[in-house]
């Protein structure tokens, strides 16, 4: 019997996100694993959308048993959530898509650090922006067509992983973009479909939290926070898609534990097949990081990452957007909007504000 999740709807006049209990539900027949992982996030300081809340909370330990049964369905589960192997030369090669999608992990980053969101929905938006642009391709898409892919990908996924989340005006902020309530829902709509409403993706992120309850003596508040630093990092090179998540936690393990025995002790979960693309992955990761420290040097310490400015926001709304051209991809972006512009009128309730700054 297929279990109803009771789903998480949009109020489109207040753009906010809230649960309903009438007719409308989620039809969902993927098993989500229930296990002491699921509290990580709570277990590692985390309340919603307060600041500062960094408290070394000691992680739930698990039984070996249970770290043992859990690493191994994440290991038989991890592929079918992975990008097919043209998806590294589609990026490759299509600049514009490649762009976009480097733009929407640092907003990712950016929302989660403003709303402390827990760490693993930056991953799963990921997961579903990737696996959407792999099964669709996205050639010839509109910077406004990316905005609203990765819009829904992380509303999305704050719905599965956030208790508190804010509202759709909120997480909008620093978008070029302004998408109305209805829109932002047919893009979600899109997006399962699409994904085949397979949406309880294992990632890097994954495999860490599981591991950071294995290690909780080992593994300390500030390892925990530098080895999330490091896997986010690592998730803005589309080299680093060549990799199983298996191999990206491993690496970026590697990369803040020094306990030999510790690592080996992890390291034996890993299928043998992948435990020889561990070292070439820790080597590009310690590129990327390089780099990172390059970059982070030379930024303008008057324009920190956690300030976006935008002063002009335009409009999206359902009336605009016909969203058929996603599953006729022929259909030219001439017909896709049928007008744009900026709303001037405040009592429409699906205008963005005109002229506003979004500062932090």
């Amino acid at each position: 019997m297929t279990q109803l999740t009771p789903c998480t709807i949009l109020d489109r006049k207040n753009g906010v996100l809230e649960v309903t209990d009438d007719h409308q539900f989620l039809l969902c027949d993927e098993v989500w694993d229930m296990s002491p992982v699921d509290s990580a996030c709570s277990s590692n300081g985390y309340t919603p959308r307060k600041h500062g809340n960094n408290v070394d909370n000691s992680m739930n330990p698990i039984t070996k048993q249970d770290f043992e049964h859990l690493f191994d369905a994440y290991v038989q589960k991890e592929i079918k959530y992975m990008t097919g192997l043209g998806y590294i030369n589609l990026l490759q090669t299509n600049h514009s898509v490649a762009i976009c999608r480097l733009k929407a992990i640092n907003w990712f980053i950016h929302c989660q650090r403003r709303f402390n969101f827990c760490i693993g929905s930056v991953f799963k938006a990921l997961n579903y922006l990737d696996r959407f642009i792999d099964m669709n391709k996205c050639h010839g898409w509109s910077y406004w067509m990316m905005e609203l892919l990765s819009l829904a990908s992380l509303t999305i996924a704050i719905k599965f992983g956030e208790t508190c989340p804010p509202s759709l005006r909120e997480i909008q902020e620093g978008l070029e973009y302004c998408f109305d309530a209805k829109l932002i829902q047919k893009m979600e709509m899109k997006i399962l479909k699409s994904l085949g409403w397979e949406l309880n993706s294992v990632t890097s992120c994954t495999y860490a939290q599981l591991i950071e309850c294995e290690l909780h003596n080992h593994l300390k508040l500030v390892g925990r926070s530098r080895l999330h630093e490091i896997l986010l990092a690592s998730s803005l090179d589309v080299k680093m898609l060549e990799y199983r998540p298996c191999v990206i936690a491993m690496s970026g393990l590697r990369c803040v534990l020094e306990d030999e025995q510790c690592l080996s002790h992890i390291t034996s979960f890993i299928p043998k097949d992948q435990t020889q693309n561990i070292q070439s992955c820790y080597n590009k990761m310690q590129e990327i990081l390089v780099g990172c420290e390059k970059s982070e040097s030379n930024r303008n310490p008057s324009s920190p990452d956690t300030v976006l400015t935008k002063e002009l926001q335009v409009a999206m709304n359902d009336a605009q957007i016909d969203l058929s051209f996603i599953d006729e991809p022929a259909m030219k972006d001439s017909n896709m909007i049928k007008r744009k512009r900026v709303m001037e009128d405040d009592d429409d309730d699906d205008c963005a504000i005109k002229h506003k700054k979004y500062v932090n």
